[in-house]
């Protein structure tokens, strides 16, 4: 997790450097080269470097699939393509474990990692061929950044004149940050520790504590999906705005019904409760933490300058990270003093506190960076 939030980092960087459709595919290829590698050998110490260089090298795939969502899709039709690609982790984490248990047992756990990374080189090599950056690499006109409903081609270029720091300056870009923290912090404590709080503490059998989990999982998907395709028609209908987001209030709505299911999962649940209420609230949680995880990934692209907005991903993805921090060893810490019920409390409190955050900064100004012109 180190090494991946480290590269996703820094690939945000680079990317506004260099070509992201090569970014992706030298990262996937790399990544299935270390798989490959890693069967080669028989020492802990090895399979532990080899998977710290796998973390470095999975972090370039999410920067270079954002910087070129943004060149192909308009703002009303961004949000849903991100949250339809943000959704290939909940399918993967769904059907990998799967398959890979099937060729694992079948053939053993190095043909099992061998063909994923046969697999992932093949892919490699056909997106460093099919993907194309923007439209204007296939003789297109860009797609407009500022238009609400209708997709529009722009000649105009837009002038790259902000620089990293007018970035950070921003006080749209570290409200995100914070929200982010938050909602993905939510996500991994929810996801670790979940199962351990149903079982201990509320006397729930193991078999339905996965069950739990997999009903968050099911809520992420929907919920990814719903917040990117909902959000996108409040943009066609009034555009980016200067001042806060159409998709503000969306996601303002998702962090309140965060902070309501785990209170109820706290204060309202027990051994005797229906088991598909608590199903319930396992799918509201999961829908209610994935929606603003996705959401907030369009909101520091959508409202970032072009040449800068993998920079401006990286720099709000790092909320992502650290809230990934919080939920390990600090949640943990928490639930060791006041059980794992005040683990979740305190997952309560931080989302009133972001949703609070968002209300008294609802109309600050959402351009993050300088504003920009155009040259014909």
């Amino acid at each position: 997790m180190t090494a991946y939030s480290m590269s996703k980092f820094l690939s945000g960087l680079f990317v506004d450097r260099m070509s992201p459709r090569v970014m992706l595919s030298m990262g996937l290829v790399l990544c299935g080269v270390v798989n490959i590698v890693f069967t080669a050998f028989d020492s802990i110490s090895v399979y532990a470097t080899l998977w710290f260089v796998n973390g470095l090298v999975q972090g370039s795939g999410w920067p270079a699939c954002a910087k070129i969502l943004r060149q192909w899709f308009a703002p009303a039709q961004f949000g849903t393509w991100w949250s339809i690609l943000s959704t290939s982790m909940n399918i993967s984490g769904v059907l990998a474990p799967f398959l890979s248990t099937i060729v694992a047992m079948s053939y053993g756990w190095r043909v099992c990692l061998q063909a994923q990374g046969l697999l992932a080189v093949t892919i490699a090599t056909i997106s460093l061929f099919v993907v194309k950056n923007s439209p204007k690499d296939v003789g297109l006109e860009n797609i407009s950044t500022s238009t609400g409903g209708k997709v529009k081609s722009e000649k105009a270029e837009e002038v790259g004149e902000d620089t990293t720091w007018d970035l950070i300056k921003s006080p749209f870009l570290w409200v995100v940050f914070i929200v982010d923290c938050v909602t993905f912090g939510s996500v991994c404590g929810c996801i670790d520790w979940s199962q351990l709080y149903l079982t201990q503490e509320v006397g729930l059998g193991a078999q339905f504590a996965s069950a739990f989990v997999g009903s968050l999982q099911v809520g992420a998907t929907i919920g990814t999906i719903a917040a990117g395709y909902l959000t996108d028609r409040q943009v066609a209908k009034y555009g980016v705005q200067e001042r806060g987001s159409a998709r503000y209030p969306m996601l303002a709505g998702f962090v309140l019904v965060l902070a309501i299911s785990l209170h109820l999962l706290v204060f309202w649940t027990n051994a005797q409760s229906s088991r598909l209420w608590i199903l319930l609230l396992g799918f509201l949680i999961g829908n209610c933490t994935f929606g603003p995880v996705a959401l907030i990934g369009v909101l520091v692209i959508e409202h970032a300058p072009k040449h800068l907005s993998g920079t401006s991903h990286a720099i709000g993805s790092l909320g992502a990270s650290l809230g990934a921090v919080l939920s390990g060893l600090p949640l943990s810490f928490i639930a060791v003093h006041y059980e794992w019920a005040g683990a979740f409390v305190a997952m309560e409190i931080a989302a009133v506190l972001a949703l609070v955050l968002m209300i008294v900064t609802w109309r600050i100004p959402s351009r993050i960076g300088r504003k920009r012109i155009k040259t014909e």
